[in-house]
């Protein structure tokens, strides 16, 4: 009761951790609404459960994806401000470029809005398969947009990048292995087309997070250092060694771990500066995708957060590539970096209701059992009503015996069905007891900290998490849920969560 008439909205922003994961771009008002700050402007502000009501009213059921483009125009001038600081700090004499992985979210509208938005910052495209780059090069179709072409390349994907230069797109095939390289040099030559060639190379550094196994010595793409110089040997001997411009390093998606991105920003820079001191003409660093999106709101180095900030990345990258040039003497390059996640994650939400639910307040105990119970079931009987403060461990360890007794004479075929609910009933009923307890202890016995996970409801929610989510079910990504109204209430009832298609994973 103390709690109810205590609570505020404040309460929730920190119960759900808004502050912290959504960075500005969501909150609570004082009626217990979710609301939406696409420039995070506090004062500006969408209140998401009127937004909702209005498109049920005009008859769009839920669930609903909804898109916040103003989101994405923000976020593609905060990542361009991040680094146009970072320049002006250090004073560094190159330029930058975002491209977005258009793999990320390939929605056509979403793509088309980030090229707008970042046209006055020359934001370019990455395409990772020929599909994509047939979408790419169509969306940008007069544009002088930069487009960055990583992954496997066969020869048909090769001869568009050629074909894609030699109608005037600002076009960089990236290789990957040094076949890829022999057959951009025989396009080229077939088409007479100076082509501008990028070279990934394996660094010894590696990322952290879930996918630090794209960078090292292990990862599938990317040429070692020796072939890298072999590649250079092989342009120079053709006269194309001027065609080598770009460089690029990738050390995975969702970097949760500055340092490691330290680590490989020092070593990348000392192949590019090695580079131009050998005779490369190479003009663009790219320092590849990796920039991270905290999750959580922990600020750590846990695989769903961070423990950096985005200007602190822009910085670092800025600093360590500039340090190591002028240590070279040689010219600073244009830094590229590739980042889709920290563009679109923020826009996008998913809206659902709750159809259903299931929990363990039906359990109650009878006031008196038969006669003839069984020892299990009058022995839980007697755990249940004698329950106290003083026992509550000991009650707890003789309920669970008397229900493994029970369960053991039901299968002998010596319990009926009817002796069995019974047993379900006591036992739930003494677990629904124990919570009340286990609040008041400073210290809570290993075996009773997940019982309250153990007595939460089973909410049957309208979405499917293959569908929506999967990378909730696929890889146990993390995403933040809470409620969008309400939050002015103080929560009583634990919860899980549950979609309403038939399989487990769900």
């Amino acid at each position: 009761m103390e709690l109810i008439e205590k609570w505020k909205t404040h309460d929730a922003v920190e119960t759900y951790g808004i502050r912290h994961w959504s960075k500005g771009y969501f909150g609570i008002n004082k009626a217990g609404h979710v609301t939406v700050h696409p420039n995070k402007n506090q004062d500006q502000a969408i209140d998401l459960k009127e937004l909702v009501d209005q498109l049920q009213a005009r008859g769009i059921q839920l669930p609903i994806l909804l898109r916040f483009t103003d989101i994405l125009r923000h976020r593609v001038g905060e990542i361009h401000d991040a680094f146009r600081n970072a320049i002006k700090e250090f004073e560094y004499q190159g330029d930058y470029c975002c491209v977005y992985p258009i793999k990320v979210n390939q929605q056509r509208h979403v793509v088309e809005e980030i090229l707008d938005f970042g046209r006055p910052f020359n934001f370019g495209l990455e395409a990772g398969s020929k599909p994509e780059l047939l979408a790419v090069l169509a969306l940008t179709n007069g544009l002088s947009t930069p487009i960055i072409c990583n992954g496997f390349k066969d020869d048909e994907f090769i001869k568009m990048t050629i074909l894609a230069r030699k109608i005037g797109k600002d076009i960089i095939p990236v290789v990957e292995k040094f076949t890829e390289l022999e057959t951009i040099v025989r396009y080229a030559q077939e088409l007479s087309v100076r082509p501008v060639i990028g070279v990934r190379v394996k660094l010894a550094s590696r990322g952290a997070g879930r996918w630090k196994s794209s960078a090292g010595y292990r990862s599938k793409f990317g040429l070692t250092v020796t072939e890298m110089l072999e590649a250079l040997d092989y342009l120079k001997q053709r006269d194309l060694a001027d065609c080598l411009q770009l460089v690029h390093f990738h050390l995975g998606s969702q970097i949760t771990n500055i340092r490691n991105v330290k680590n490989a920003l020092n070593e990348a820079a000392r192949v590019y500066a090695e580079l131009s001191r050998i005779g490369g003409n190479v003009r663009y660093l790219d320092v590849g995708g990796g920039l991270g999106i905290d999750y959580d709101g922990s600020q750590t180095d846990f695989e769903s957060s961070v423990n950096y900030t985005l200007q602190e990345y822009a910085n670092d990258v800025v600093f360590r590539i500039k340090s190591v040039c002028d240590e070279a003497g040689v010219r600073h390059p244009t830094i590229i970096s590739e980042s889709g996640r920290a563009v679109v994650a923020y826009h996008s939400l998913l809206v659902f209701d709750v159809l259903g639910v299931s929990n363990f307040d039906r359990y109650q105990a009878p006031p008196e059992i038969p006669a003839d119970a069984p020892q299990p079931i009058s022995d839980l009987f007697g755990i249940y009503r004698d329950l106290s403060k003083k026992n509550f461990l000991e009650s707890y360890h003789d309920a669970l015996q008397s229900v493994d007794e029970a369960m053991n004479l039901f299968n002998l075929g010596y319990l009926t069905l009817e002796l069995r609910a019974l047993t379900e009933q006591l036992f739930w009923a003494l677990c629904g007891k124990l919570p009340k307890i286990v609040r008041e202890l400073e210290y809570v016995p290993e075996e009773l900290q997940g019982l309250e996970s153990l007595l939460s409801d089973t909410y049957f929610c309208n979405f499917s998490i293959f569908q929506s989510m999967p990378d909730s079910w696929a890889i146990n990504q993390l995403f933040p849920i809470m409620p969008i109204h309400r939050l002015n209430e103080a929560p009583l009832r634990r919860a899980v969560l549950g979609d309403i298609t038939c399989d487990s994973d769900g």
